[in-house]
Order: structure tokens, then C-alpha cells, then sequence
């Protein structure tokens, strides 16, 4: 066990936990008084934009290595992509088995789409970059890979629960996604990871506006699809992200990625 990662590691959450804090209420003011969609995307460039400098220049000051996109980044962000779009199509057949899934009524085809897509892969490159760019990376240093993935899911799941105030299932599903992005940097790096989280918030959100639910968010959405019923299979406000389906389709994309990295 080396100290000096690890306390690395441990200032760079503290450090995003002060940028958010510190951000969002300038953010918030930024966009009083603007249209939904460009409330959303200002907010979201300002606050998310300001973690991912963060990350960047961590990383920078810890010595740790970038690599921006290229050939092989982009496919290995395909390849991550494929799994979360996986996952999240299994969690949503769960709820269609269960019998919560259903049609809405909310916004869908509007133009400010790629606004939104643009918005969600800022939020989860900025997010990524953090934790398994930079926080991941040093807990390996510090105590080793079988450490490092759960403990950076932790932190991930931790900061969630504290900016929104979650329920124990979605607190376990946030764990859950951590781990598997974990694992997903573990095997091939950053980009698998971004992949996988920008697949399954982009169709979630965008796609078939599952979140939020009822109803789609600012941006519209493809189609709209909407959750009701018992809450542990999506039923209530937190939608698809506090069931239990999103809990097993993560199980099984974790045991997918675990075995085929061990395999």
C-alpha cells in the first residue's frame, strides 16, 4: 500500500465535491430566465466543463498519461458503448416483463437533440475523467487493481447521493455502474468507459425518455417511454434508475466484462 496515490486520489474527489459546490450556484444564476433546453446545456457546459479541467489538470500534476481520441480510442469507445446499450436494453426488457413499462406523452423529435447529446457526453467524460481517469488510476498504485475498482465505484456512487439524495436501491445501481466502468477502464482504458456511460444516459434521456420519468427532459427525446407501477421495477420519480432492473442488467454486464478480462 503507497500513501502518496492514495491521497492523491482522495483530494481529487474532495476537489470535485468543492467544484460542485462551488459551480453550480454561479451556473444556477448563469441561466435564470433562459429556455429549458439552453438552462440545461449552460448548466451543464459550465458545471461539467469545470470538472473535466479539474480532472485534466490532475492528472497532469499526478503524472498520469492522456491519450485523446484516436483510431483505436474510438473503437474501444464502440466497444464500450455496445455493452452499456446492451445493459440498458436489458434493464428496460426487465420492466417490460414486469409490466411498468409503457407509452408517455412527453416531447419527442425536437431539433435541440444533438444539444442534448453534445450535454450528455461532456457530463460523462467530465465524470469519467475524474474517477476512472485519475482517481481509479492512483488507488491501483496505492492498493492494487481489486481495490481500486470498488473503492473509486464508492466515491463515484457517494457523489451522487450527496448532490441528489438517493434511495438505497439507486444508491446500489449508481455502485453498480461504477464498478462496471471500473472494470471497463481496467481493461482497455478511459475511452470503454465513457462509452458505456454516454450509451446508456444518451438513450436513456434521449433516446426513449426513460429519465426523467414521466415525461422527457428539456432536450425531447426519440420516443417516450415511461415507467409506472411498482416502484422496484421503475414505478416512481427516480424511474429506471431505482429498480431493481437496472441492478441486474448491471450484474450481468459486470460478469460479462469480469470474465472476459479474466477469461
Amino acid at each position: 500500500m503507497q500513501a502518496r496515490p492514495i491521497a492523491l486520489a482522495g483530494a481529487g474527489v474532495l476537489a470535485t465535491w468543492v467544484c460542485l459546490w462551488g459551480v453550480t450556484p454561479f451556473a444556477d444564476h448563469m441561466v435564470q430566465g433562459a429556455s429549458p433546453a439552453v438552462a440545461d446545456a449552460g448548466f451543464g457546459f459550465v458545471v461539467f466543463g469545470a470538472i473535466l479541467l479539474l480532472a485534466l489538470g490532475l492528472r497532469k500534476v499526478a503524472g498520469l498519461s492522456w491519450r485523446w481520441p484516436g483510431g483505436a480510442a474510438v473503437a474501444e469507445f464502440g466497444q464500450g458503448a455496445a455493452i452499456g446499450l446492451g445493459a440498458l436494453l436489458l434493464a428496460i426488457g426487465y420492466c417490460a416483463l414486469a409490466g411498468t413499462l409503457g407509452w408517455g406523452s412527453g416531447s419527442v423529435g425536437r431539433s435541440t437533440l444533438p444539444l442534448g447529446l453534445l450535454i450528455v457526453l461532456v457530463q460523462v467524460t467530465a465524470e469519467e475523467a475524474m474517477f476512472r481517469g485519475y482517481v481509479q488510476p492512483l488507488l491501483v498504485r496505492g492498493v492494487g487493481a481489486s481495490g481500486a475498482v470498488p473503492l473509486t465505484a464508492v466515491s463515484f456512487a457517494a457523489l451522487h447521493a450527496v448532490l441528489g439524495g438517493m434511495e438505497l436501491v439507486m444508491l446500489v445501481n449508481m455502485l453498480l455502474g461504477g464498478i462496471l466502468f471500473g472494470l471497463l477502464a481496467l481493461q482497455g482504458g478511459l475511452w470503454p468507459a465513457v462509452g458505456a456511460h454516454f450509451a446508456w444516459n444518451a438513450v436513456e434521456q434521449l433516446g426513449v425518455g426513460l429519465d426523467p420519468n414521466p415525461g422527457t427532459g428539456a432536450f425531447g427525446a426519440v420516443i417516450d417511454l415511461d415507467l409506472n407501477g411498482a416502484a422496484l421495477w421503475g414505478g416512481s420519480a427516480a424511474g429506471l434508475n431505482a429498480s431493481i432492473a437496472m441492478g441486474i442488467a448491471l450484474l450481468a454486464a459486470i460478469l460479462l466484462v469480469f470474465r472476459r478480462r479474466w477469461a
